[in-house]
């Protein structure tokens, strides 16, 4: 299974497969639905109180977190996201938190 992950045209294809069977629209709906559970999952960990660190709870985020990363890479593919594009932003939004961070 590892050796498959890290092979990225095998992901793409499984991705594809996901697309093609359910659906452009449904899969969108579904990474709403996976960010919705990231952030449940994310707000569990606050409902016990601070400081609590339990492994639990973080390996139920990291869940959640992975389920939201195969979405977001579904997204990228059903509307064609152009990498420069993204790469522009990312570099627009790390600056402006630099910025905010008084760097």
């Amino acid at each position: 299974m590892k050796d498959m992950m890290q092979n990225s045209g095998v992901v793409k294809r499984l991705l594809e497969e996901a697309i093609d069977r359910w659906g452009s629209d449904r899969q969108m709906i579904k990474c709403c639905e996976e960010m919705g559970e990231l952030t449940q999952a994310i707000c569990k960990r606050f409902d016990r109180g601070p400081g609590t660190d339990d492994a639990f709870e973080v390996e139920a985020i990291v869940e959640e977190m992975v389920d939201v990363e195969i979405m977001l890479e579904q997204l990228r593919m059903i509307l064609k996201v152009d990498p420069a594009m993204e790469q522009r932003w990312l570099e627009r939004k790390l600056r402006r938190l630099m910025v905010r961070l008084g760097g």
